[in-house]
């Protein structure tokens, strides 16, 4: 699994963002909160393997480029461009709704909560994705409807 410190893994994860054209502070929350900004094998993810900084599933990675495997996933580069990809897909899906696309990034679908209404079932992952967040962005991953300042 390649060497590399958490900066050289958050300029890779910048860089493609930049690439595929995703906020850069959004994916590169999700991969620390992911990860760690390690380059890690998770065996035991939800009932399959999570690979790279990003922590990518094989399944998912195949969804954006049909010829991935574990090999190409665990290579950085590879990984967060994977999953710069597949967030774009969530962010298209659910029309550029941060909260809505970090819920789908985590478990596939954008989920609602059948007790609170306008959040996701898995806020618990939003929020601690929030947490690595810059000050700039928080709000951006604010779930359900936000108070208009007057």
């Amino acid at each position: 699994m390649g060497s590399g410190g958490l900066m050289d893994y958050s300029t890779i994860i910048l860089a493609a963002a930049k690439v595929i054209g995703v906020p850069g502070s959004l994916l590169l929350a999700i991969c620390t909160h992911e990860s760690g900004l390690r380059n890690i094998i998770a065996p035991q993810d939800h009932g399959s393997a999570s690979y790279g900084i990003c922590q990518v599933k094989v399944e998912t990675a195949k969804m954006v480029e049909p010829n991935a495997n574990v090999t190409y996933i665990l290579h950085p580069e590879n990984n967060a461009k994977i999953a710069a990809k597949y967030l774009k897909t969530q962010l298209d899906r659910y029309d550029g709704d941060w909260c809505k696309a970090t819920a789908a990034y985590n478990s596939g679908t954008y989920n609602p909560s059948t007790k609170v209404p306008g959040k996701p079932r898995n806020l618990k992952y939003v929020k601690a994705v929030t947490l690595h967040l810059d000050e700039e962005h928080k709000d951006f991953l604010i779930c359900g409807p936000r108070k208009i300042e007057q």
